[in-house]
Parts: structure tokens; C-alpha cells; sequence
């Protein structure tokens, strides 16, 4: 077993003379060049080694230090689609003094999507308002805070702000001549207007609260991704709104009853006979 451990890999062919040899001459050639061959192998490997070795000590830069900020705490980039118009505020202080806000839509695989509230201060919400439409794709980086809402039914909700500090464009803009600073009614109304576009073009990705709401100010319709919400009785509201909605309610009654009856026709299977 020791014998098995010290020998080489390589196969051994041992033969063992009947009579040994005593007086075996070796020509000193021979011997002289074998030796040359071992300290030209040891040479190489030794160079080979110490040149590998020396390689892997490259010294690299250190990296730069900042000055702690909260600015710079949980900064993130991200590239996503504006799911909403940007919406502006100007505050009583003056001095172009406003805040802006939109949503950006995140994805994070062809089936999941993740919804970011943007939020823009001063400057760069008035050039977010001027110049960022919904649709557009944007590269933004900002500050990544996280809000938790407990709901009516005691269920904890998160939502992530960005406190946009950058936005970058992606591809040709064309701004739109519609909009103009300070017109918050309008922007109010266009907006609310497509939200109820979208809760009509699919009311099953939202939840229906008119019927189970403990507080009159709780939305009658929320979007079960986004949290986006909506009321009836809204101020901007288009005039068509309870008119549609009226339409739908009919027409999801009837679908539900179809429902029921199909239920109450099918036949338990304990009833089925066994042939």
C-alpha cells in the first residue's frame, strides 16, 4: 500500500535480473547529459513559476472616498417605461420652488413589474414636466426610499419613491406643445381620464370597494399592482364615467349569473351512474 502511494501515476515494468550486475558501467556522456536535461527542466519550472507568481501581484488602484451624504444612501439607476403624466406642483415659497411626480414601470422579467414612484424637486421638475411624457423610456438614478401603508383591511402595503436626481432621455423626443407650466387642472383631468380608460379596458386587474367600504374616503377602485386608485364621485372625473360604468355593472351582473346557473345545472359526481 506504502509502495502504491510513493510511486508515480505511470505504469512500471520491474525486471529483476537472475544474476545482478556487479560491475554495470554507465558511459559519463550519458550520465552528463541526463544531469543537463534535469537542471534545464528545474530551471524552466522554477522561472515559469516565479514569473506566474509575480503576475498575480499587480497592484491596483485604490478606490476614492466620499464624504458621507443622504443623498448618496440607497442611490440606485434604473431604466423603465413612464406609466403616467407627469404631474407638477409650485409651492407657496416662490423661487421656482415645485415638485413633480410620475411612475416608472420596472420590469423584471417578460411577466413581472415592478411600479416606482418618481418624485422631482425644483429645476428638474420643471424639466421632467416640460419634457417627459408617458410612454417614454427613461435612464434615471436617484435615491431609493421604501413606504409601508397598512390598508382598510389590515393588510401592509410597500411602495418605492425615487428622489430623482438625473433623467437621460432614451431616443428622439418630441416635446409636446400642449402643456404648460402651472396647469394643474388639465393635467389633473388628462390623467384621471386614462386611468379610467385603463380600469374599462380591463376591470379585473382592479378592486372593487364600493361595497365593502368602511370609510367613505376609501377609493371605490383600486389597481391591484400599482395601487393606483379611483373614485366615482371624483372632481376630475370624465361625464362618461358612471354612464360606462353602469354599462359594465349590467354587464358583470349578467356574466355572474350565467355563472350561478351553469353552477346549479352540473351534476355532483356521486350522482354519476357506473355502467
Amino acid at each position: 500500500m506504502a509502495l502504491n502511494q510513493t510511486l508515480p501515476t505511470k505504469n512500471l515494468l520491474c525486471l529483476v535480473p537472475k544474476t545482478p550486475f556487479t560491475n554495470l558501467q554507465i558511459p559519463s556522456s550519458i550520465s552528463t547529459t541526463t544531469s543537463k536535461r534535469c537542471f534545464k527542466l528545474r530551471f524552466k519550472c522554477s522561472v515559469d513559476y516565479n514569473y506566474n507568481h509575480n503576475q498575480t501581484q499587480v497592484a491596483y488602484p485604490r478606490p476614492s472616498e466620499i464624504p458621507w451624504s443622504k443623498d448618496h444612501c440607497n442611490t440606485v439607476h434604473l431604466i423603465g417605461i413612464v406609466g403616467t403624466p407627469v404631474e407638477i406642483k409650485h409651492l407657496p415659497s416662490g423661487n421656482g420652488k415645485a415638485l413633480a411626480w410620475t411612475r416608472l414601470a420596472v420590469k423584471k422579467s417578460s411577466t413581472l413589474t415592478s411600479w416606482i414612484n418618481l418624485t422631482f424637486w425644483d429645476e428638474l421638475a420643471h424639466i421632467a414636466f416640460q419634457h417627459v411624457e408617458k410612454g417614454q423610456q427613461i435612464y434615471i438614478t436617484g435615491r431609493l426610499v421604501a413606504d409601508t401603508v397598512e390598508s382598510e383591511d389590515g393588510k401592509q402595503q410597500t411602495y418605492y419613491k425615487l428622489f430623482s436626481n438625473l433623467i437621460l432621455l432614451k431616443g428622439a423626443f418630441h416635446p409636446c406643445p400642449c402643456k404648460k407650466l402651472g396647469n394643474n387642472g388639465a393635467s389633473n383631468m388628462g390623467s384621471i381620464e386614462e386611468s379610467w380608460q385603463a380600469f374599462f379596458a380591463n376591470p379585473v386587474d382592479w378592486w372593487d370597494n364600493r361595497k365593502n367600504k368602511k370609510n367613505p374616503k376609501y377609493p371605490d377602485f383600486k389597481h391591484k399592482d400599482t395601487g393606483e386608485a379611483l373614485w366615482v364621485e371624483g372632481r376630475y372625473n370624465p361625464p362618461w364615467v358612471k354612464s360606462q360604468l353602469a354599462i359594465l355593472d349590467t354587464r358583470m351582473g349578467s356574466l355572474y349569473d350565467q355563472d350561478a346557473r351553469m353552477d346549479a345545472n352540473l351534476m355532483p359526481g356521486d350522482k354519476f351512474l357506473s355502467f
